[in-house]
């Protein structure tokens, strides 16, 4: 993190020569498409390794928000929000065939949840437009999103949320998505990390 002439500037580092070039294709992209990314400003590249450098997203984590809202008390606007801004976020991005395959509230960004707008996606070095196996995919998206919440999301507001996500399907379908969802954030709580 740096700030040049009062601009907040991020650079991230990959392991390897193009390593940068995935991310920086995928925040063009995603812009394009009318989402919400962080600002691609420059990337460098050795034999060894590559770095990409983007502006600041503005605003804070939904996760970092979570936190605010449980400790003063607008939890259930924290929830609204999720409700209102993230699910359809989710519908536009799987509507296209991309998935993000690091989706948790951490790489999401809003100005304030209380008075609504779309969040920004950062992260995106991992977004896929896979060609097989695609409700597999939708289903690792929306619980890595529910599985990164730090506070407990009551089932009332996981149905609402996938309404919202998916208007067009019956309830029944839903329901299935909901149950598949629900099994795969237990494997996910269930699963230690290797490092840290």
């Amino acid at each position: 993190m740096a700030r040049h002439h009062g601009r907040l500037l991020y650079a991230k580092r990959y392991g390897s020569t193009r390593g940068a070039d995935r991310e920086w294709r995928w925040l063009h992209k995603l812009a394009e498409a009318g989402f919400r990314v962080a600002r691609p400003v420059g990337k460098v590249s050795s034999p060894a390794a590559s770095i990409a450098i983007f502006g600041a997203v503005p605003g804070r984590s939904l996760d970092a928000w979570a936190v605010t809202a449980r400790r003063q008390g607008w939890l259930p606007a924290w929830f609204d929000y999720a409700i209102a801004e993230v699910a359809p976020l989710i519908r536009r991005l799987h509507a296209r065939g991309w998935v993000h395959r690091d989706l948790n509230c951490a790489h999401l960004f809003a100005v304030d949840p209380q008075r609504g707008g779309a969040p920004a996606l950062i992260d995106v070095e991992r977004v896929l437009q896979p060609r097989l196996r695609w409700q597999r995919w939708v289903v690792k998206d929306l619980a890595s999103l529910l599985a990164s919440s730090p506070v407990p999301v009551p089932v009332s507001v996981m149905a609402r949320f996938l309404r919202a996500y998916a208007p067009g399907e019956s309830a029944a379908a839903r329901r299935r998505l909901g149950a598949a969802v629900g099994r795969k954030v237990a494997r996910i709580s269930r699963h230690r990390p290797r490092f840290g």
